[in-house]
């Protein structure tokens, strides 16, 4: 999983360099969780914005079912990357 985790965290730091100042996700696990805590600042205001995705641990049995839960975690932290990025961009117009 971390290999993965570490691809994807230089894909999405390579793709929004304009944007992050800094990017980060932790792997953990805890009372059968696996807790992606995940942070990231922009350039544009560098105010550090935090939150922690939660997956059951058996949702992943297999190598290519954790891969693709690692891709959809993912997407939703390219979505919150988006929408700071377009509150910073309204807030400043």
């Amino acid at each position: 999983m971390k290999a993965t985790v570490d691809r994807l965290s230089a894909e999405l730091t390579s793709r929004y360099v304009l944007y992050l100042e800094t990017f980060l996700v932790d792997l953990w696990s805890d009372a059968g969780q696996i807790e992606f805590r995940c942070g990231f600042t922009l350039r544009s205001d560098h105010q550090l914005r935090q939150f922690t995705l939660k997956v059951p641990a058996l949702a992943g049995d297999t190598d290519g079912e954790r891969d693709l839960i690692i891709v959809i975690i993912f997407e939703q932290i390219e979505d919150m990357i988006d929408q700071a990025i377009a509150e910073r961009r309204a807030a400043t117009n």
